[in-house]
């Protein structure tokens, strides 16, 4: 090749090398308060279904672990508009509208396949996105993180034993505190970033949380006795901010709501195992499972039915959320 063609061949070359790359018309961050659980899962696939949907248009960015900050602030960003989703327990939106409150209900579903099943519904996740709509929010995928257990530094192997302790629970809701309070106990809401350090300093005795939670934040480094609570799930709202979908136009919102959608079957079936896992692994690293005597698990559920008439009466909404969730459970049961 003479040097004039090796001179043009490198011209072309460096210029294809120099060719910039497309950026993205829009970035959507994605936080949550865990890591290596299902709610990651549930973001890698929306990630991934976004941009495909997309052709690269949304640049999805995942901050697990409160990268973003602890979850009330993320919260607040997103009915801000400063973050695009945030993942946390659904107790964390109460204060912008009450129906969240109805995924606190113990006894609503059967079991952990039942809850994904009704919670994956076209027409449940309807209804739950016009939650906070007011607030400039959005839900765009709701799914249990996995049933709920309580870890003290003060085994609560007897519903005796919660008398006095000071417990974190997610939000500030009445379903979330009152049955708790009836029960002798302290509930504190507390940011789950915020409790591993609060549990070694003796702010609070322990936490309430979905199953998962307690594994891969490794609690078993300060409690060992873990009990799970009866008929009871934590639920992850994965909520966008209005302002966000309103500024990407139609087309590329719808395509955001069907990845979140979407992205749930995996993250589903990947949780199903996960979970059942959870109990292996605790017990792995020195933790035990405590069992509440069949008595015990009906003074517990006594203690929710007993503040749910104050519960009602302070969110007039409540009742009329139970009912649709308890007809979309039986509805799907027949099929």
């Amino acid at each position: 090749m003479s040097r004039f063609l090796q001179a043009a061949a490198f011209m072309a070359l460096s210029a294809l090398s120099a060719a910039p790359v497309m950026a993205a018309d829009y970035t959507l961050k994605v936080s949550s308060p865990t890591n290596s659980d299902v709610i990651l899962k549930w973001m890698e696939g929306f990630k991934k279904g976004v941009e495909a949907k997309t052709d690269g248009a949304i640049e999805v960015q995942l901050f697990p672990a409160n990268q973003l900050g602890q979850i009330p602030a993320t919260v607040e960003g997103v009915a801000m508009g400063t973050i695009e989703v945030t993942a946390p327990a659904s107790s964390f939106f109460v204060q912008y509208d009450k129906k969240f409150e109805v995924l606190d209900v113990p006894g609503l579903f059967g079991d952990l396949a039942e809850a994904q099943k009704v919670l994956a519904d076209p027409d449940v996740e309807d209804h739950l996105s016009a939650y906070a709509a007011d607030q400039g929010m959005e839900t765009i995928a709701a799914f249990p993180h996995g049933p709920l257990g309580i870890l003290s530094v003060k085994p609560i192997d007897t519903i005796a034993a919660l008398k006095g302790q000071k417990i974190r629970v997610a939000g500030p809701s009445a379903l979330a505190t009152g049955p708790l309070e009836a029960l002798g106990a302290s509930p504190i809401s507390m940011p789950l970033g915020e409790v591993l350090p609060a549990m070694q300093n003796g702010v609070v005795d322990g936490l309430i949380a979905g199953l998962p939670v307690f594994t891969t934040g490794h609690y078993y480094d300060v409690a060992k006795g873990l009990t799970v609570l009866p008929e009871s799930y934590m639920v992850v709202t994965a909520v966008a901010s209005q302002s966000f979908l309103d500024m990407i136009g139609p087309e590329l919102a719808d395509d955001v709501r069907a990845a979140a959608r979407e992205a749930l079957t995996e993250a589903n079936t990947w949780n199903l195992d996960a979970v059942e896992q959870v109990k292996s692994i605790w017990e792995k690293n020195g933790g035990k499972i405590l069992t509440l005597s069949p008595e015990d698990q009906k003074a517990y559920l006594d203690a929710v039915a007993g503040i749910m008439p104050k519960a009602e009466a302070d969110n007039p909404d409540l009742a009329d959320e139970i009912t649709f969730m308890q007809d979309a459970v039986k509805r799907l049961s027949a099929q």
